[in-house]
């Protein structure tokens, strides 16, 4: 049973101490630094952990933090979990527990057994947990858009994701623990080992040798740069696990209310941008009323899903005339945009794991830390000025030109009747 918790007051403010990771290198080092301070308990909540050089660091630290004696839940949407790779060995481990969030019943045979379980039960599984949460001893919390894995720490060869993270102490780490805790207790989420009972039938000698070889990976990195913490006003917002679901999502609710009290300006930072009706007509109004909008966005040329982006594309005309001023991120590098933002002329801030497209609003489960703090409004707003100079003009429309697949992408999404699950 999912254990039921006081609904969230939203307009409730707590007193907050935070800092902003925009370096993917720091951002790493932080996770690994508070992971080795940790003394108690350890909870991380992720849509995607990778078992790659980044990824499998992270996990052997997570081990090597058990072995001390910390406890540690690991909570991770189904949809990417490899089962025989470092994350089952983990949940084999005294002080360890490893859920997976709306897990998929057909283990064998992946991939074709995935595929096929979503085309016979579509509609409980297009619902995925999409936060990413790293919680230390109820002290200390980093949250933002980065998931685990190289991609998101300027570790790999093809792609470098632009990410934006908040490391943060005090009252706001109870509220996020209330909010995991909700996940973790509730009926979507399954124990691995249960899952698959074989792994727990792991030989001694094979568990100490596999767990050697992972905990070898614990680097001697140094230090994590100094933060600047700011203080400000904060507060937590989490939608409930069984969202688009059992009941209605609340982040679209949320990100309106900030719409409507924008004033001046309103700056909106999305990966993958795709905007329902109800948004769309938000945006008019502001427009009229002379609010400066602008967005930053990615680029069919920097995208990691062309399908969205292509759908995307079929608006921008529309934004266009109401006097938005689009900012879309240049290929370089292979880096492609994955911070989520909005700001508000009003001194808000939302930041977290939420995109502005359907699938966030009204499907996925997301987590959005509400902010009023003047210094990292700023920061903010100087990190988005710096990306808006990487990225094509307003006017530009003729953009370089594209690979065969994406411009099949683009003419398949002009297509299909799929705007609502994107």
């Amino acid at each position: 049973m999912e254990k039921r918790v006081p609904r969230q007051d939203d307009n409730r403010m707590e007193a907050v101490e935070c800092s902003l990771l925009t370096e993917p290198e720091a951002a790493l080092a932080w996770r690994r630094a508070l992971i080795r301070q940790a003394r108690h308990a350890i909870d991380a909540q992720y849509y995607s952990w990778a078992e790659d050089d980044s990824g499998s660091q992270l996990l052997a630290e997570l081990l090597a933090a058990a072995r001390r004696g910390v406890q540690v839940r690991l909570l991770v949407d189904d949809m990417y979990v490899v089962t025989s790779g470092w994350l089952a060995l983990l949940a084999g481990e005294p002080n360890v527990a490893v859920r997976l969030f709306n897990p998929f019943r057909f283990r064998l045979w992946r991939p074709l057994a995935l595929l096929l379980e979503i085309l016979l039960r579509f509609r409980r599984l297009n619902h995925r947990m999409h936060n990413k949460l790293l919680l230390i001893d109820g002290r200390f919390a980093i949250v933002g858009g980065r998931n685990m894995g190289d991609s998101y720490f300027d570790r790999s060869a093809s792609t470098a994701f632009i990410d934006l993270d908040l490391l943060c102490r005090g009252i706001l780490c109870r509220q996020l623990e209330q909010g995991f805790v909700r996940f973790w207790r509730s009926r979507w989420s399954r124990s691995l080992l249960r899952l698959h009972p074989e792994l727990g039938t792991m030989s001694t000698d094979e568990r100490a040798r596999r767990c050697a070889a992972l905990l070898s990976l614990t680097g001697q990195e140094g230090e994590p740069p100094a933060p600047i913490w700011w203080q400000g006003e904060g507060r937590v917002l989490f939608d409930v696990p069984g969202k688009g679901i059992l009941r209605p999502g609340r982040v679209a609710g949320w990100i309106d209310r900030a719409l409507q009290q924008a004033g001046p300006r309103l700056v909106l930072v999305s990966p993958y941008l795709l905007l329902p009706p109800r948004f769309m007509r938000r945006l008019r109004r502001l427009a009229r009323r002379g609010c400066e909008i602008s967005v930053l966005t990615n680029s069919m040329a920097t995208t990691d899903v062309p399908l969205v982006q292509a759908t995307y594309e079929q608006q921008r005309e529309r934004l266009r005339r109401l006097g938005i001023a689009l900012h879309e991120l240049r290929p370089d590098r292979g880096r492609s945009l994955h911070a989520k933002l909005v700001l508000t002329g009003s001194g808000e801030i939302l930041l977290g794991s939420f995109n502005l497209d359907p699938r966030s609003l009204f499907l996925n489960t997301e987590l959005v830390v509400r902010l009023r703090c003047e210094p990292l409004q700023e920061a903010l707003q100087q990190w988005v000025a710096g990306w808006q100079q990487e990225s094509w003009p307003q006017h530009r429309q003729a953009h370089p030109p594209l690979p065969c697949w994406r411009r099949a992408w683009r003419w398949l999404a002009g297509r299909l009747p799929i705007q609502r699950w994107l």
